[in-house]
């Protein structure tokens, strides 16, 4: 008995006739709008069992009381990255594509389709099989299938749906729910819609220094109420940095993204891995240079708030002109407790994305904050409540590295080599003289 048949048996009923479907279709489409994949999509540790489970059937040819759960599940596994290509599935993967083409069966081609777009690889033979069998059994699938066909008439043509999907996009408003309207239940599903976010991002990258572009690139990113997208992000963010290289954007631009960007995917200095990884290092230093000047202005807001002091203006004025020369190649800041409680206090009002320190010295020196800077060989530290500035050259070992989650502001003032002056005088120029 052929696969095709086994299935279209357990179709057969000899009970009364059921009353109207509808209610019961309507039911279903919403579970498929809100969990697409959560029926046919196996776990790792089933997969190679499920796929051995079907070469079984394939080589007794014994398909009787088969369901169609386990074939779309196994269909999963067999063309997911690890076994797409096995010189020892082949013979699976050809009953598959022939199976395809030989089924009247609307839900197994559905099931099909849907694989043929997660697993989506433009490079990838089993792709152009899939589209192809696909391709031959068009008036066979389904309504959402059909409609989805309509919509894009490249969604079978492996090396011209990615650019066709992302050319609709670009006129797009509402990029996620415009992509359901056209059939794609989940628009930052693996496989095609990957390669659809890239072909989109670098259609739109040109036009990335306009800030409604920026904005739908980072609704797209990380839709409201959803999980933001990490395959392909850092492609994303590298696009958004890239006009940014030699130039600057406004400060309210810089603000939006610094925020968002960092609010999405965490702050590069503390965590290089992940999406930050695939971003290139010229443009990894622009939200570098940007994450220097704000942790230089929060260090000052925060500190001016919770320090009253007549001294804040003049060194607002001297670190943000050192950082508009061009002179401070990194920042990180360490706040006292007390600080930290403004911090975050602020952080309700939008600055959650930066990331920071701990000063950890108590007694008289509880309260003390610290903004830790690298200039050329130096390192900075300064301080508040009347601490001292603080220069090490980078060539002693133990002079304070940035980026650490504690500091003891005394252990610093007491490192063997370090140059230290107070807030009095002309202490910019002897700043200045050291560096």
């Amino acid at each position: 008995m052929t696969l095709s048949k086994a299935l279209s048996k357990q179709r057969q009923f000899t009970s009364p006739a059921l009353p109207s479907l509808n209610p019961l279709r309507s039911r279903a489409e919403r579970i498929m709008n809100r969990w697409p994949d959560v029926v046919a999509n196996p776990p790792e540790k089933d997969r190679e069992k499920l796929v051995a489970m079907v070469r079984e059937k394939l080589e007794r040819d014994d398909w009787e009381d088969t369901k169609l759960s386990l074939i779309t599940s196994a269909g999963r596994a067999l063309f997911d990255e690890d076994r797409r290509d096995r010189s020892d599935l082949a013979g699976v993967r050809d009953f598959y594509f022939r199976e395809t083409r030989a089924s009247t069966r609307a839900g197994f081609l559905s099931g099909i389709f849907s694989i043929y777009m997660d697993s989506f690889d433009a490079e990838a033979e089993h792709t152009w099989q899939l589209a192809g069998a696909l391709s031959a059994v068009k008036g066979r699938l389904g309504s959402h299938w059909r409609m989805m066909l309509e919509a894009i008439p490249e969604m079978l043509a492996p090396d011209a749906v990615a650019d066709a999907v992302a050319r609709q996009m670009v006129f797009m408003d509402d990029l996620w729910t415009s992509l359901q309207a056209l059939g794609i239940r989940s628009p930052h599903a693996p496989g095609l819609m990957n390669a659809v976010h890239l072909a989109y991002v670098k259609q739109i990258e040109p036009h990335l220094d306009k800030r409604a572009e920026m904005e739908r690139l980072i609704e797209w990113l990380k839709p409201k109420g959803r999980e933001a997208k990490t395959t392909g992000a850092g492609e994303a963010l590298s696009a958004l940095l890239g006009h940014w290289v030699t130039r600057a954007p406004s400060a309210d631009d810089l603000r939006y993204l610094t925020e968002n960007i960092i609010g999405i995917y965490g702050d590069p200095r503390v965590q290089r891995g992940g999406v930050w990884s695939a971003v290139p290092e010229p443009r990894l230093a622009v939200i570098l240079r940007w994450l220097t000047g704000e942790n230089i202005r929060f260090f000052l807001d925060v500190v001016s708030a919770v320090e009253d002091s007549h001294m804040w203006e003049p060194r607002r004025k001297f670190w943000l002109g050192l950082h508009t020369r061009g002179r401070v190649d990194a920042a990180w800041v360490a706040f006292s407790d007390s600080a930290q409680k403004e911090a975050m206090r602020r952080s309700s009002a939008g600055r959650a994305t930066l990331a920071f320190g701990k000063q950890t010295a108590g007694y008289g020196r509880a309260n003390t904050s610290l903004l830790v800077l690298k200039v050329g060989r130096k390192i900075i530290v300064e301080g508040s409540h009347s601490y001292k500035v603080h220069i090490f050259d980078e060539s002693n070992q133990k002079s304070p590295a940035l980026y650490q989650r504690r500091y003891d502001c005394e252990q610093i003032r007491l490192i063997p080599g370090a140059k230290s002056k107070s807030h009095n005088g002309d202490w910019q120029s002897w700043v200045l003289e050291q560096i």
